[in-house]
């Protein structure tokens, strides 16, 4: 099965969080997340996970917790600190477009590698206008991001769920950066 799921982090990609701890406090805090259930990194839904987290359609079928029949259950993980800016996305992302001409980049997969092996610095130049940008400049339709922090809700599929206004505001106001989503499916 394909790993599915809703991605928030921090709009300016090189953003760091001020200590490793400081998200889980801030989420258990709101209720978003409640304690752990598999290692370090993997949060159970807290009591308002529902009420910070809207889901699309009239009665959405997800799980919030595991069960002894093996279903799939939607989690969260907590990235909170890469040493450099990472690529997040799937087998389902959409080819991004320049953000100066909107031509789409055919070959940004092999981009991305070449992206990732020469540490993540280099910009990409649009085949069609030339203009340099570094790839999270690029419109990647919310089906891929970049950061060194991140909120992973699992086993949500695209346009299932997004996050409520007020999670962003929080998180917003706490950390005083923007942060925003993608489906990484």
């Amino acid at each position: 099965m394909e790993k599915a799921c809703l991605v928030l982090c921090p709009v300016e990609p090189d953003w760091t969080l001020p200590d490793h701890k400081s998200l889980k406090h801030l989420l258990q805090s709101i209720q978003l997340i409640d304690g752990l259930f598999n290692g370090e990194t993997d949060y159970l839904a807290g009591e308002r996970f529902l009420d910070l987290i809207a889901f699309m359609g009239c009665s959405p079928d997800i799980s919030l917790e595991p069960g002894d029949n093996g279903r799939q259950f939607c989690f969260i993980r907590l990235i909170t600190g890469t040493d450099s800016i990472e690529y997040h996305g799937g087998d389902h992302t959409h080819a991004p477009r320049c953000p100066q001409c909107g031509s789409p980049v055919d070959d940004w997969k092999s981009k991305i590698l070449t992206w990732q092996q020469h540490a993540a610095t280099e910009p990409w130049s649009c085949d069609s206008c030339r203009y340099a940008a570094q790839p999270w400049a690029y419109r990647w339709r919310k089906s891929a991001g970049f950061g060194r922090c991140f909120i992973e809700i699992n086993n949500i599929y695209p346009r299932e769920a997004m996050p409520q206004q007020q999670l962003l505001d929080t998180l917003h106001s706490h950390y005083q950066v923007n942060w925003h989503y993608f489906y990484q499916y």
